[in-house]
């Protein structure tokens, strides 16, 4: 009986050791979600970061502790840009609230967050909640980071970081005192640009119009009377000395060429009937190839032209000024070329599509 008993004082000290020395696992809270949105992906390209930080239930960002972000060494991203001494380049939200981000060394005594440290060779920021921060209330909050030019609640921020130049998944590393020292990555992916082009044909629509006497001819120079013109034709018919006649034709143009559309106007001779012409004249005694003038005495003859614009574009589109155009009270008019070797005149145009 004394053999039996001391072996089961064994056996129960035996047990007491194997339970007492059984390591029992410390763990932390762990975040629920982690992602990071780039504002362009493309690599050696500058980009703004945008960092969402999922806590888990239960867990807050509390005075004193530390959030860090680590872009992964040998990735290639370049954060040279950044310092601790810069805050405008960080905005942080915890829960709905726009937290006061200081620069290292602010805290003192105010409610804020303390950019703690920039490592620019080992691409790491470090946050940390000053001693007099307030703890947002509840729990499980999701913390929002913007790192670069769209930190805009302060000062805006002027940095940013240009990606990795190598394509490929990199990786980024979130840590600190803040959720139990409980690490967690993400994943963002550095890719090629995609470069998209498109050729558009240019087109180019001209329509000569004929125009009815009386109906969209106006000029009111010298009183003339008005005749109905075709497409193609301009026909005065029989003439009396000493009056004016006037007909008109309306020119369409369209086009989406980006330099636009010139039309010029020419004559490659004179009116004739038989041996005698009628001269291109000079209006008042004003006017000639390139010189608008005023036409209204009757007794003054000759051939010549205006133009009016009728689209509604600026009134240099017509070649001639607003107010010396067809429709004013005192049109101005231009005589037409005496023959083709002169240079034409640009009486209508744009410098885009139209």
């Amino acid at each position: 009986m004394k053999a039996a008993r001391a072996l089961l004082n064994f056996l129960a000290i035996s047990g007491v050791i194997l339970v007492n020395f059984v390591a029992q696992p410390a763990l932390g809270a762990p975040l629920e979600d982690l992602t990071d949105t780039v504002s362009d992906s493309r690599p050696s390209t500058v980009s703004n970061h945008t960092f969402a930080v999922d806590l888990a239930s239960g867990d807050t960002w509390a005075a004193g502790e530390t959030l860090i972000i680590d872009f992964t060494d040998g990735d290639g991203f370049d954060t040279s840009g950044f310092a601790a001494s810069e805050p405008e380049d960080f905005d942080i939200v915890v829960a709905s609230t726009e937290e006061t981000i200081v620069a290292s060394g602010n805290c003192s005594t105010t409610d804020a967050i303390e950019i703690t440290t920039v490592n620019t060779t080992t691409d790491t920021f470090t946050f940390t909640a000053c001693t007099n921060y307030t703890t947002e209330a509840g729990s499980g909050h999701v913390i929002t980071i913007e790192v670069g030019t769209n930190a805009t609640a302060g000062s805006a921020g002027n940095d940013q970081i240009t990606n990795s130049g190598s394509t490929g998944t990199k990786n980024i590393n979130v840590s600190g005192t803040y959720n139990g020292s409980n690490a967690k990555d993400t994943l963002i992916a550095i890719v090629a640009g995609v470069s998209v082009s498109a050729t558009v044909d240019e087109t180019l629509t001209v329509a000569v119009n004929a125009v009815s006497a009386g109906a969209n001819c106006d000029d009111n120079g010298g009183t003339p009377t008005e005749i109905t013109t075709t497409a193609t034709t301009v026909p005065f018919g029989t003439v009396s000395t000493e009056t004016f006649y006037n007909g008109c034709q309306r020119i369409d143009v369209d086009t989406n060429a980006a330099g636009g559309y010139t039309v010029t106007i020419a004559q490659t001779q004179l009116l004739t009937s038989g041996a005698s012409t009628i001269a291109e004249g000079t209006c008042d005694g004003a006017c000639n190839d390139t010189t608008l003038g005023g036409w209204e005495t009757a007794t003054n003859n000759g051939f010549g032209y205006c133009a009016d614009d009728r689209s509604g574009n600026a009134a240099a589109d017509a070649g001639i000024a607003a107010g010396s155009q067809c429709d004013d009270a005192t049109p101005d008019y231009y005589t037409f070329f005496t023959d083709p070797t002169e240079p034409s005149v640009d009486f209508m145009f744009s410098g885009g599509p139209v």
